[in-house]
């Protein structure tokens, strides 16, 4: 029975939820790490928007950026044991454009602003069903800590696929490093409370063994493209990383998922 974790981009499971794969291919329980926003863009059809000049420049200068972050994944994921599967429809949403050939997210405040009414990903994703032969014990989804639109539209696939596969598990994980603003993880949670009827969630917490953190911090450490942007260098993202987890266990390390009990 398979482990679903559904990853808007190349790093997001991996970053938030890196412990717990680890902790359950080391059990040999199979899982999966399914980016949904994996498809590459045409050179020729990038947005000339402030955020994708930004992201290439510092993503992987003189290589092809989003190659160079598959790359970056397939090698964390395989760290942790854990199987890749890569929606080659769906682009990240600093490159979707309109039907006019603008960006729908040009800037970084966009970026974690509403979804956009033209934003076809947000109206098609959650209307996709897994096959149903799909072995799967446990679908985890992104809680929206952070309010990307990506992480919400996944967010809003998870609730969609649990109403068409009600016997699997559905649990949403805390987005790290957005978690480290509490105020951001209340906000998501708020987004459940706010629902009509409100959705019931229950916290859970999967407490880490050493060798968990260590091989967390090891698969954080081949996203190269990434450290950069969340930290001055790979020694601050393993203290950091390690400080996260700490707080997420109250004193152990640990990961905080959320588990839907109703809705």
């Amino acid at each position: 029975m398979i482990h679903l974790f559904l990853s808007p981009h190349f790093d997001d499971a991996v970053l938030s939820c890196g412990g717990t794969i680890h902790q359950l291919t080391t059990a040999n329980k199979p899982v999966v790490v399914q980016t949904v926003m994996g498809g590459v863009p045409s050179p020729s059809r990038l947005p000339d928007s402030p955020i994708v000049r930004d992201l290439h420049s510092r993503w992987a200068a003189g290589d092809d950026p989003v190659q160079a972050r598959i790359r970056e994944d397939f090698e964390a994921v395989t760290s942790l044991r854990a199987s890749v599967e890569v929606m080659s429809v769906w682009l990240d949403c600093v490159y979707r454009m309109s039907a006019r050939g603008e960006a729908l997210y040009p800037t970084e405040e966009s970026i974690f602003g509403e979804l956009h009414p033209e934003d076809a990903a947000a109206r098609l994703i959650p209307s996709i069903i897994l096959p149903p032969e799909e072995p799967l014990v446990v679908v985890y989804a992104p809680l929206g800590t952070g309010h990307h639109v990506d992480h919400q539209i996944v967010r809003n696939w998870g609730l969609a696929l649990h109403q068409y596969m009600p016997w699997v598990a559905l649990k949403f994980y805390e987005e790290y490093p957005y978690t480290n603003d509490r105020n951001a993880v209340n906000a998501a949670l708020n987004f459940f409370l706010e629902n009509d009827p409100p959705i019931g969630l229950s916290p859970e917490l999967v407490t880490l063994s050493e060798a968990d953190v260590q091989a967390k911090v090891k698969a954080i450490g081949c996203y190269e493209s990434q450290i950069s942007t969340f930290w001055q260098d790979r020694a601050a993202m393993e203290a950091a990383t390690r400080a996260a987890l700490i707080q997420a266990g109250g004193g152990q390390p640990g990961e905080r998922y959320w588990r839907l009990v109703n809705g």
